[in-house]
């Protein structure tokens, strides 16, 4: 009996430091910048204050878009997403 005890009290604690883990990492979404110094924006692209880098695909619905480098100063010098296909970066199929 005392052993159930202890499993059930301990399965509680485990699931109370996982949401408060949890909510403390979704506090920190949208809190803070990035951390990527400005001269390494050629090589990364954000996505809702995520860090992605050249060549990552991510779906929006149905649409594919893939993280290219800059294209020159049109792009402000900055990795960017695409959705067209890349020579060097294939889109992902999104469903």
């Amino acid at each position: 009996m005392r052993v159930l005890l202890v499993v059930v009290l301990a399965s509680f604690v485990a699931a109370a430091f996982e949401a408060r883990a949890q909510s403390a990492s979704q506090s920190y979404v949208g809190s803070f910048p990035p951390p990527i110094a400005p001269t390494d924006m050629a090589n990364y692209c954000v996505f809702e204050n995520r860090v992605y880098s050249l060549g990552s695909g991510l779906c929006l619905g149905r649409t594919g878009f893939t993280c290219v480098p800059p294209t020159g100063p049109t792009t402000g010098n900055r990795a960017f997403w695409t959705g067209k296909d890349d020579q060097v970066f294939t889109r992902p199929q999104c469903q």
